[in-house]
């Protein structure tokens, strides 16, 4: 410990003991009963405001004020040293039940702080009065008879002491004095003036006749009442230091309700009662500010909701990102009451949080700020807040700034980056404000969010629009395709047929078959087969334009969606039992090129089956078996054979190997011509797909 350390606690200590023994005076003038013993004490108020107001270690002052006090005063070194180990153990055990157990508010502003002075008061008293009871047993030779008598003086006292004085010492010590608007100023110098008038009236005028005189003492209490409810403890301690004083001064001349035969008798009856007026104001007192907390505190919870509320609309009308970045700061600023705040958001490629925008401090100087600011955490491990207060911050940059906060911004799971603040309050971060700043922060994390969504959302948007208007221009241009194709390939042929009907019109003539005029049965036959062959090239040429075409439902709805539907439809349109049966695909899609495929190879079997099975039952089986999805499409028809070479110049079977073959996979047909239907075809393709 430092030497002027050690000075200024040495001062403070014969300064206790000094303010001590003036007190210690002021009792032992009104010990009736024992010289050592007085129903008023105020020295046990002193030293237990002066430990709670300035530290325990104040403690050896109390003892060396009444060892010292005692022995100068010519009483027995065993009785001094009593008195002195009893008034120290009353002031040290009201301290730790107060500080440990209670948890006093010195102000005194709740009914439990004032209860808990009333409970410690009356266990560490009766400390006091029992090891100076007992030193004057046993040092002054005092009569054991009197021991009730002294002892019931002694704790009484003390009792007083600490109710009546450590109460007005602790209200008006502990935290300075608020400034009062003028109304509220002679509202209570009134209220004071009153008090002593009728407290004065009350213990220094003439007695009535009757009783009259000791009914005026419940005059006392309505002002008393009043300076509770009106002036808090202040005014509750101060009238309870006034009424006691008088009334005491008034009882020792032998004055008031309360002057009896005995002068001790006396004071221990205005004892009991300044104990009730004590209780009383001060009860009311905290109740009155317990009161006033809670609205205050209501409003404040109100405040802080609708600070909320506005921050929430705020982040609405931000829908651009660097706008609401930018919010964010502003609202931590101008509805939080920070001094400085900003922003760093994560950036997911590169693993970094980037500073993004900032208030009440230029965004150029953050980064040599964060660094004067040690153990400055920028990492997103967890989503618990960061508030530290710097004693001593470095560097002329931050030089204002005492405390700041980290706030992490998390959307579910999800860390999104981090809102810093700083303050030049090294206080400001308190638990109640961080669970305020926690609640802005997860508004902006959502705020965020939303923002970041709604860019994806929009940019979708514009990519789907754009793809839109590929789709339209592609169908255009698919459109005119179909057109010059129809025109002139199919316009051609059908141009062809339409003139060879013209000259099988002619040749006949409209004669008997096998006349001159009718011309050669030749030449008919030659202009048939010449029709059949353009009908076939028309047939080849539209059939080859639909395979070409890709059915829009594989894109939407998926491909066993798809087969659903196409066959509900196929059901509809044809006599036919068509059933499908999908497994293992629950939820899954297949790459687009496959599912076209084995669409169209379903398509086109069916096709077949219409055409040429004259089948009643067709059953199809979708499902993927290890790494591999198998089609397999089964009917009970006529049957045909797969080998010939009709069959394999068919363009519906040719297309289907070829899809087949462009997924790396194969195609099975098993089928036996028959007479009548029952023989069947199977259809079976396997195609291999990653899990």
């Amino acid at each position: 410990m430092k030497t002027p350390s050690v000075l200024s606690y040495l001062l403070k200590i014969l300064a206790l003991a000094v303010v001590y023994r003036l007190g210690v005076v002021i009792g032992l003038s009104m010990a009736y009963v024992q010289s050592n013993t007085s129903p008023v004490w105020p020295p046990t108020g002193i030293a237990l405001a002066a430990l709670l107001l300035y530290g325990v270690s104040l403690w050896p002052g109390i003892a060396l004020s009444v060892f010292l006090g005692s022995l100068l005063t010519g009483a027995p070194a065993g009785l001094a040293a009593g008195m002195a180990v009893g008034n120290t153990l009353e002031a040290l055990a009201g301290y730790y039940l107060l500080r440990r157990v209670i948890d006093i508010h010195l102000p005194l502003d709740r009914i439990r702080d004032v209860v808990g002075v009333v409970v410690v008061s009356i266990f560490c008293t009766a400390i006091s009065a029992s090891f100076g009871t007992l030193s004057l047993m046993v040092t002054a030779n005092e009569s054991w008879a009197a021991f009730l008598p002294i002892w019931t003086t002694w704790w009484i006292g003390d009792f007083l002491g600490a109710l009546v004085v450590a109460p007005f010492l602790l209200v008006w010590l502990a935290s300075p004095a608020p400034s009062l608007p003028a109304k509220r100023l002679l509202e209570s110098v009134a209220v004071w003036v009153a008090l002593v008038f009728v407290t004065w009236f009350v213990f220094f005028t003439p007695p009535p006749a009757g009783i009259a005189h000791e009914a005026l003492l419940y005059v006392i209490f309505p002002f008393t009442i009043w300076a509770s409810l009106r002036l808090g403890q202040r005014g509750a301690a101060t009238a309870v230091i006034l009424v006691s004083g008088i009334a005491i001064w008034g009882t020792t001349q032998g004055h008031g309700p309360f002057a009896v035969a005995s002068k001790n008798d006396s004071l221990i009856l205005l004892q009991t009662f300044m104990a009730v007026v004590s209780l009383t104001s001060l009860i009311l007192a905290a109740a009155s500010m317990e009161r006033r907390a809670a609205s205050g505190a209501l409003q404040h919870k109100v405040h802080e909701l609708d600070t909320l509320n506005r921050s929430s609309e705020a982040f609405l009308t931000s829908l651009g990102q660097d706008d609401l970045y930018q919010t964010i700061c502003q609202l931590a600023v101008d509805r939080f009451g920070v001094d400085a705040a900003w922003v760093e958001i994560a950036d997911w490629e590169t693993g970094q949080l980037r500073l993004l925008a900032s208030r009440g401090i230029p965004l150029e100087i953050i980064p040599a700020l964060k660094s004067r600011w040690s153990d400055d955490d920028t990492t997103l491990e967890n989503d618990a807040p960061l508030m530290r207060i710097k004693d001593q911050p470095e560097g002329p940059v931050h030089n204002d700034f005492a405390s700041y906060a980290v706030i992490p911004l998390w959307f579910g799971n999800r860390p999104l980056g981090l809102v810093k603040m700083l303050s030049r309050s090294a206080g400001f971060f308190n638990p109640d404000r961080e669970i305020l700043l926690r609640s802005f922060s997860n508004l902006a994390a959502i705020a965020i969010q939303n923002s970041w969504l709604l860019d994806r959302v929009r940019r979708g948007n514009e990519q789907l629009h754009a793809l839109s208007q590929r789709l339209l221009k592609a169908q255009e241009e698919e459109r005119l395709h179909l057109s010059r194709e129809l025109h002139d390939e199919s316009g051609q042929l059908l141009a062809a047929m339409m003139v060879q009907l013209g000259l099988l019109e002619r040749h006949t003539g409209g004669s008997v078959l096998g006349s001159p005029a009718a011309g050669s049965f030749t030449e008919i036959q030659a202009h048939v087969k010449e029709m059949k062959r353009t009908t076939t090239a028309i047939q080849e040429h539209l059939h080859t334009m639909a395979v070409n075409l890709r059915p829009a439902s594989l894109d939407h709805v998926g491909l066993v969606t798809a087969l659903q539907q196409y066959i509900k439809e196929f059901n509809r349109q044809y006599d036919l039992c068509v059933e499908f049966e999908a497994t293992g695909m629950e939820d899954r899609r297949l790459p687009p090129e496959m599912e076209t495929a084995i669409f169209r190879i379903v398509q086109e079997s069916l096709t077949n089956v219409v055409l040429h099975a004259q089948a009643r039952r067709v059953d199809i089986v979708l499902h993927r078996q290890n790494g591999t999805i198998v089609t397999v499409i089964d009917d009970d028809g006529v049957g045909f054979n797969p080998q010939s070479p009709t069959t394999e110049n068919q363009l519906g079977l040719f297309g289907m190997r070829e899809r087949v073959q462009m997924l790396g996979g194969r195609l099975t047909i098993e089928s036996t011509p028959g007479p009548r239907p029952g023989h069947g075809t199977t259809v079976k393709v396997e195609v291999p797909c990653d899990d």
